[in-house]
């Protein structure tokens, strides 16, 4: 560059006066705001987006994990099933025959009534045979009586085993609700965790090109020289 040249461009009119340097520095301006307008439209359209995956993460596990709480309430108050003890309240004598013991006991009235004419050996032979058929009766009742009461037994372990697989059903029934329920819930909070991050981050970088947009126009109007300032500058 001669010296001729530096003369021109210091006496050049336009920079005397500012046009030239005022004009580089609107348009430098004008390019920073278009850059910090177009970083504010797609953030716009990224909020948009950001907006839409909340509301279909929201319409997808909103309402199954709103009901957490009604789901771990039914499973702590279901009432566990407690069969008690088996009880059976019948005895030996329920199945003991009328009848036979009639019959022993009038056999037995009748050798007191004619005890004397028979010998001994006669009337404790008949002795032995009513005893005999007294503990043949019994037999038969106790038999009977363990019959009824292992019937009762069955009758009570399969209702109880019945009422234990209900219970047994409704508990993981509601169990697995609520893991439903609460996988929800973590798919909820997950996705608003990132919801929020995404917004910290638009809003972040909004105030950084802010920063750089007010940054830059600064030192544009920084820039603005008269001659003397393009002579000692």
């Amino acid at each position: 560059m001669g010296f001729t040249d530096f003369l021109g461009d210091i006496l050049d009119p336009g920079d005397l006066f500012g046009t030239h340097q005022d004009s580089r520095i609107e348009r430098a301006n004008a390019a920073a705001q278009r850059a910090y307008d177009k970083a504010e439209e797609m953030k716009s359209a990224n909020k948009t987006l950001n907006r839409d995956y909340w509301g279909k993460i929201n319409n997808t596990y909103g309402d199954e994990a709103g009901k957490v709480g009604d789901r771990l309430s039914a499973l702590e108050n279901l009432d566990v099933y407690n069969p008690g003890e088996f009880d059976y309240t019948g005895s030996v004598n329920d199945f003991y025959s009328k009848a036979a013991d009639q019959r022993i006991k009038d056999a037995t009235d009748k050798m007191r009534e004619y005890g004397d004419l028979w010998s001994s050996d006669f009337a404790d032979a008949m002795l032995a045979k009513q005893t005999a058929m007294a503990s043949e009766e019994w037999d038969k009742a106790y038999d009977r009586y363990n019959q009824d009461r292992s019937r009762a037994l069955q009758e009570w372990s399969t209702n109880a085993n019945i009422q234990n697989q209900y219970y047994q059903n409704q508990y993981n029934k509601n169990k697995d609700l609520l893991g439903v329920s609460q996988n929800a819930q973590d798919n909820l909070m997950n996705a608003y965790g990132t919801y929020t991050q995404n917004n910290m981050n638009l809003n972040n970088t909004t105030a950084q090109n802010y920063a750089n947009l007010v940054q830059q126009q600064a030192a544009n109007e920084n820039s603005r020289k008269g001659i003397l300032g393009r002579v000692f500058g």
